[in-house]
């Protein structure tokens, strides 16, 4: 960040940011300025003492702009705070009541004709102090607000009795370097403020970057990369899912392993590339022949899983037949098959029963495949169902 006289620059912001920064912090923002202004008045009430013992010809006047104009206005000043305004015009508002009390102070102390009113002049650094650090303002009102107490306390020292030329000077000594340092406070809390809310959106816009990449992650870690089906870390996570979250369902289910046929010889004879187009025709075709709450998944190879809850042996034959249909019908030409099938074809094995414990998805795996051999051997472009050790098959 550059800086500027050893003061590091304030942040850029736009004005969607700023007001952003304002609402993030106009809870806290107003309980501390609440604070500062209950303080304050119990500090300026307080100064009627000094009032007393130092300004006796004025304790009436006093009494009345103390407590008579200050305090209400005071008090209306922590009601308006306390409620649901935006935070900017609070912070104007406690400013506005400042240089009221610095008014009402100067014509406390303009009305004296006591001696001591020369030393007692020299508080008037508090109104200064009242409207940078205490109220923790903003740099560019606390900048205003302190031209015009300037401008109203040197306005107002003209009139004081007793005073000189040489008074003045010296009250400037003293005043003046309360002005720079309060307003470089303030430069300086308003700069960290807004760094510190920049940092902070800056690590939410990361961590919710890194939330979006480790979800992408995760995807990515149960997804094969050709087929953007679940791989077999996606179907480890349907059978967690299916044995814990659906158990109802898990009492009926139907397993169908597809195997995509004479794919070597396609392989071989038109290109990796052209297998791998093949591969990705055939998992979106298998895809759109399911219900959408089927598992599909790319099993390994040119084999393919897919997982059916809540189904049973009687929508077996209609689950294999569609797989086994979407695919004949992409019309992919296979000319290297070796028999009478002159396109992509995929055999089909399908098992039935339920997924409850360690071992049930296994047995229902073997028996699918088991029918998928079956189906093989049978001529492919064809399934086989697995029930009860009874074997059904239609050929296409």
């Amino acid at each position: 960040m550059m800086r500027w006289l050893g003061l590091p620059a304030r942040p850029r912001f736009s004005a969607e940011q700023y007001a952003a920064f304002l609402e993030d912090r106009a809870p806290l923002r107003s309980r501390m300025l609440r604070a500062a202004v209950f303080c304050v008045l119990i500090f300026y009430l307080s100064c009627f003492l000094f009032d007393l013992w130092l300004l006796g010809d004025v304790t009436a006047l006093s009494a009345t702009l103390r407590f008579g104009v200050m305090l209400p206005i005071a008090i209306g000043l922590l009601f308006y705070i306390a409620g649901d305004h935006p935070i900017e015009k609070k912070e104007i508002a406690a400013i506005l009541v400042a240089l009221l009390a610095n008014v009402c102070w100067c014509a406390i102390l303009v009305s004296s004709e006591s001696p001591g009113v020369l030393s007692y002049f020299y508080a008037a650094a508090s109104f200064q102090m009242a409207i940078t650090i205490a109220a923790a303002s903003p740099f560019r009102p606390a900048l205003r607000a302190s031209i015009f107490t300037f401008c109203l306390n040197y306005s107002a020292i003209w009139f004081l009795a007793g005073t000189s030329p040489s008074y003045v000077i010296q009250h400037l000594a003293v005043y003046m370097p309360t002005v720079i340092m309060t307003l470089l406070v303030s430069y300086q809390l308003e700069v960290e403020a807004l760094t510190s809310h920049l940092q902070m959106q800056e690590n939410e816009a990361l961590k919710r970057e890194l939330a979006r990449q480790n979800k992408e992650l995760a995807r990515l870690s149960v997804t094969d990369p050709l087929t953007k089906l679940a791989n077999r870390r996606g179907t480890e996570m349907e059978l967690m899912r299916l044995m814990t979250e659906v158990a109802d369902d898990a009492r009926r289910v139907v397993v169908l392993v597809a195997d995509v046929d004479h794919f070597k010889a396609y392989n071989d004879a038109y290109g990796h590339g052209a297998g791998d187009d093949c591969l990705k025709r055939v998992a979106r075709a298998m895809r759109r022949s399911l219900p959408i709450e089927a598992h599909l998944a790319r099993h390994g190879g040119e084999e393919f899983l897919a997982i059916l809850s809540g189904a049973d042996g009687e929508q077996a034959p209609a689950l294999a037949e569609n797989l086994r249909r979407a695919v004949r019908q992409l019309g992919v030409a296979h000319a290297f098959t070796g028999d009478r099938n002159a396109f992509v074809t995929i055999s089909v094995g399908a098992a039935c029963g339920a997924i409850q414990a360690e071992g049930d998805f296994e047995r229902l795996l073997d028996a699918a495949d088991r029918a998928l051999y079956a189906a093989k051997a049978d001529g492919r472009n064809t399934w086989r169902v697995s029930v009860a050790d009874e074997e059904q098959r239609v050929v296409a």
